[in-house]
């Protein structure tokens, strides 16, 4: 019996990853670097700067130093989070319906978090219990910020239900032996992106929050729409 939602933030609870992905085809344009913002949400969706960063530069032959690299883009993404950040619409309506605990476990750091979910009207849903990846040893797809967070929630693993926009997170919660649901609603994402998600390990994908919504209600986590 699943007695406790995970939330990812990025890309699920916020639509900052079409945003981040946006400065990073920028960023690294000055680095010589020609991708789409397709193709790295795709491939980099969920994964920590620092793993981006290394794989790219076996990929380009590169030195790109990840903490400076980090530091450039959230420094551009700081003013644009603050004009046009917003929360996944409809999220709103998702997490009021729940009739289980939630919480959020994200790759972004704790100061992030509180900003964001902050800004875009979420924060109080979730008081004490966002969990970031600074708190663990390793980043998704490592189980560890999954774990982390539901041992902190006193939940088991088994009794979790992970709701992520990206493979990295699939597997993730995967690995820590949590049922997973992929989520297509962030402006990074497309339809074509389910079957990506589900060979990740997903059980199921939804479109938007409303297909996320009706999906709980059928569990038995929400109050139908």
């Amino acid at each position: 019996m699943i007695n406790l939602v995970i939330f990812d933030c990025d890309g699920v609870l916020i639509d900052s990853e079409v945003l981040s992905f946006a400065v990073d085809v920028q960023i690294l344009a000055g680095y010589g670097i020609e991708v789409s913002s397709d193709d790295l949400a795709r491939r980099f969706g969920g994964v920590s700067y620092a793993g981006m960063v290394d794989s790219l530069n076996d990929d380009h032959a590169t030195a790109i130093d990840a903490v400076k690299y980090q530091k450039e883009c959230e420094d551009l993404l700081g003013s644009l989070f603050e004009t046009d950040l917003r929360a996944i619409g409809g999220i709103d309506a998702v997490l009021k319906s729940l009739d289980v605990p939630v919480c959020v476990a994200s790759g972004s750091d704790l100061a992030r978090l509180d900003t964001c979910l902050g800004n875009t009207g979420l924060l109080d849903f979730f008081g004490a219990r966002i969990f970031s990846v600074e708190e663990v040893a390793n980043g998704k797809p490592a189980p560890d910020i999954f774990l982390h967070a539901a041992r902190e929630c006193g939940s088991k693993p088994e009794n979790c239900l992970v709701i992520e926009d990206s493979p990295a997170g699939i597997i993730a919660a995967g690995a820590a032996g949590m049922r997973s649901v992929g989520f297509l609603g962030g402006g990074h994402r497309n339809p074509q992106d389910a079957e990506m998600l589900m060979q990740a390990g997903a059980e199921d994908v939804v479109g938007d929050s409303s297909e996320l919504h009706r999906y709980l209600g059928n569990q038995g986590l929400a109050k139908r729409p």
